[in-house]
């Protein structure tokens, strides 16, 4: 990790610009560079779960419990839940 932190961040998004790609397919490189690195998905997620439990962590722990029974409103529960943190600022 603090290799990565050394590194000249502007530079980099210099150099890969790519103004001719819409935020669908810029979200989309995300999710593959994320998806093929456990480590990265184990930061993300570990993240998302800090921010809820800090945010409302009953409610957190009800969106948990929809999402572990695959219930059919975990979905558009989690993303209501992650609205709200950014609204208020939590999210970051």
């Amino acid at each position: 990790m603090t290799e990565i932190a050394a590194v000249n961040l502007n530079a980099i998004r210099r150099r890969f610009a790519r103004p001719n790609l819409t935020k669908e397919q810029v979200f989309r490189l995300w999710r593959c560079a994320v998806m093929d690195d456990d480590k990265l998905v184990d930061e993300v997620i570990q993240h998302a779960y800090e921010g809820m439990i800090a945010f409302d962590c009953g409610r957190a722990e009800c969106v948990m419990g929809l999402m572990i029974r695959r219930h059919m409103t975990a979905g558009s529960e989690l993303r209501t839940l992650l609205e709200d943190m950014r609204a208020v600022g939590c999210a970051n």
